[in-house]
């Protein structure tokens, strides 16, 4: 059974360590380890260079790692194995955030020896009718989730009556029971509160997409504007697929309550969607890549070029950390990987952040009282 765990676990880490490794192929060409650079250069040999040890650093450490937790795993007992999956968790974002540093700070170097190429007027790209365009898919299609929700919850009041007094609230990673609890309609209905909370986030996500700030490259304004607006429109529909899978994933934990089978079933999907999940943004982030920038070619297109785009380096602190107040956006595209952040210098970007977060915690809270 160790095996097949260790099976599963690896099938989670490895898009995890390729996504970490693949991290500078995913993102724009206009800038290059949290530095802006001029989309011309990002082929320069130097920069391929870069980019292939950071790669192969990563991925070779990643692998590494993830020998020893599978080792790990096969050789201890199940709070062992939690140690060694927390253990390697925090040492492999430990060693991609070291990396990264290391690679942001070459590049400040190779750009800061090259002050009469990057001296020039720079150009922001801006096109007044871009919130005019489907940039995503509306969020009513979350009506879909909803009415998933309300299945199980109907299913689930249906067979309140049949349940035992005493539940099974937890599993090992053989799937076997250890630790139970008392029916209540809170423990029944538990999964759906989630369930809720969940579509809430990925409503809030899919507005994210489609509200924050337009980036457009001035060297291709007409090329990466359909580029991004393509992009949104992909990982707003890979979202509402995941957010799904989601939905799935707790009304298998709520069925197991309802109609009790195999435990190791159980923790089999537990385990297979996440990772299912991690596959699908992995796959769909190589075909992208961050703002669209890799749907259809560079955005470079050789003819009429400009100086370059704005060079914001000073707003992104260590090259990942945007902070603007000037900029009244609360949300724009990550300068390294795939998505969006925040503008932490927006105190509202703050609380629309942190509001699906602290809601989560109320409903744990709540829920160990209950307990």
């Amino acid at each position: 059974m160790h095996i097949g765990i260790a099976l599963l676990v690896a099938a989670i880490f490895v898009p995890v360590i390729v996504m970490l490794a693949g991290l500078p192929y995913f993102t724009r060409t206009t800038n290059h380890f949290g530095v802006s650079i001029d989309s011309r250069h990002y082929h320069d040999p130097e920069l391929q260079s870069m980019r292939r040890r950071y790669a192969w650093w990563n991925g070779a450490f990643g692998a590494v790692l993830l020998i020893v937790l599978l080792f790990g795993i096969q050789r201890t007992n199940e709070t062992q194995q939690g140690l060694f999956i927390i253990g390697f968790t925090l040492a492999l974002l430990a060693a991609s955030t070291v990396s990264f540093l290391v690679y942001y700070n070459k590049m400040k170097r190779w750009k800061a020896a090259r002050p009469a190429e990057n001296a020039s007027a720079r150009f922001i790209a801006v096109d007044t009718s871009f919130r005019n365009r489907k940039t995503t898919y509306s969020d009513w299609w979350y009506l879909v989730h909803l009415a998933f929700v309300a299945l199980c919850a109907v299913i689930a009041l249906w067979n309140y009556d049949k349940l035992p007094d005493i539940l099974v609230s937890r599993y090992d990673m053989q799937g076997n029971p250890t630790a139970t609890e008392p029916k209540t309609y809170w423990n029944v209905f538990f999964p759906n509160v989630m369930q809720l909370v969940l579509i809430f986030i990925f409503a809030s996500i899919n507005t994210v997409i489609r509200k924050s700030k337009q980036q457009i490259d001035a060297n291709a304004p007409e090329q990466s504007r359909e580029q991004n607006i393509r992009f949104r429109r992909i990982w707003s529909l890979v979202l509402m697929v995941m957010g799904f899978l989601m939905l799935v994933l707790f009304s298998f934990i709520q069925f197991f309550l309802l109609f009790p089978f195999d435990g190791s079933v159980l923790v089999t999907v537990a385990i297979t969607i996440p990772a299912l999940m991690l596959i699908l943004v992995l796959v769909v982030s190589f075909i992208t890549g961050q703002g669209g920038s890799r749907l259809g070619g560079s955005t470079a297109t050789g003819e009429k070029l400009v100086p370059g785009t704005a060079d914001d380096d000073k707003y992104w602190k260590l090259g990942s950390i945007y902070y603007n107040p000037d900029d009244p956006s609360l949300f724009i595209e990550k300068r390294v990987g795939i998505g969006w952040t925040i503008n932490a210098a927006r105190p509202m970007a703050w609380v629309i952040m942190l509001a699906p977060l602290m809601l989560i915690g109320a409903i744990l809270v709540i829920a160990a009282i209950k307990g």
